[in-house]
């Protein structure tokens, strides 16, 4: 699967991509050994969001998940956690794709651009239902993931998914359903 991020929201999303790791370090002086010997140590902590590593085809609608840290896999895998934990993304709708008319097994595959197009015009058309507000107002974003050409064309994929995330980046913990924000 394929995903895109609307222009106009492609800082967000990179700022989340960079909140997925964040650090941080501190001295424990409850370390020392018992001869009372003068030695520092520092600890550190790295806390990166994480779950259950799933692919991405895999993920269902109502489920919630966090992106995984290398780029290339992206597209193809997350990492699942339950809503009430922090999370970057909340899928709402996983549906078959309309082109007009039905692509059965063995339909050429229409392209990149038709493909996406039609994909992101679905997930903003549901936006709404979900949220309970309209895309433009909402404090969420949509994401979409759809068949590559590949997918098409060897497993019949004709599935996309659409989540949403915080515009502003960050991670939201329950889930965005009705919120109306």
């Amino acid at each position: 699967m394929m995903q895109t991020v609307r222009p106009l929201r492609v800082g967000a999303a990179a700022l989340a991509a960079a909140l997925l790791v964040i650090g941080c370090s501190s001295e424990d002086s409850s370390n020392e050994p018992a001869g009372g010997d003068d030695i520092d140590a520092e600890v550190t902590t790295t806390t990166t969001l994480g779950g259950v590593l799933t692919a991405t085809a895999d993920v269902l609608a109502g489920q919630c998940f966090n992106q995984v840290p290398d780029p290339v896999q992206q597209p193809f895998a997350v990492f699942l956690v339950q809503c009430d934990e922090a999370h970057e993304f909340e899928a709402y709708s996983k549906t078959q794709i309309e082109l007009g008319e039905p692509q059965p097994a063995g339909a050429p595959y229409p392209g990149s651009l038709e493909v996406a197009n039609a994909a992101e015009a679905q997930c903003i058309t549901g936006f709404s239902s979900f949220i309970g507000t309209s895309w433009e107002t909402s404090e969420f974003d949509v994401q979409t993931w759809w068949p590559t050409e590949a997918s098409w064309n060897t497993v019949n994929d004709r599935t996309i998914m659409c989540a949403v995330y915080p515009v502003r980046g960050g991670v939201t913990f329950g889930t965005a359903r009705e919120s109306r924000r």
